[in-house]
């Protein structure tokens, strides 16, 4: 994750105004719990943490010419996890074929 910068502030700011309140306990985010994992010109991967009952939320934040849409789901990760896994090599059908056998076995 890079250090905030004035770009980076205005992509969170943005996020907080779709993501006001964490899912969980509905207590409002503050901008010092959002971290910018990654962006690209249009879109940004943003990490939320409440500081009231410690749930996670990861976002994807994409700037259309009409405004800001975005997507976010419940991660038990912690915001370097996600940026390790989101580098990792994508999981394929005899990755889930290897889990299954040895489930079975």
């Amino acid at each position: 994750m890079n250090k905030i910068n004035p770009t980076d502030n205005q992509i969170i700011k943005r996020s907080l105004k779709l993501i006001k309140k964490c899912p969980v306990c509905n207590r409002q985010y503050l901008f010092s719990q959002a971290q910018l994992i990654e962006q690209t010109e249009t879109e940004a991967l943003v990490y939320f943490s409440c500081d009231s009952c410690h749930s996670s939320l990861l976002a994807k934040v994409i700037n259309m010419p009409f405004g800001v849409i975005g997507s976010a789901m419940l991660t038990d990760l912690e915001a370097e996890e996600v940026l390790k896994f989101k580098k990792g090599e994508a999981v394929n059908v005899d990755d889930v074929l290897e889990v299954y056998q040895r489930l079975e076995s």
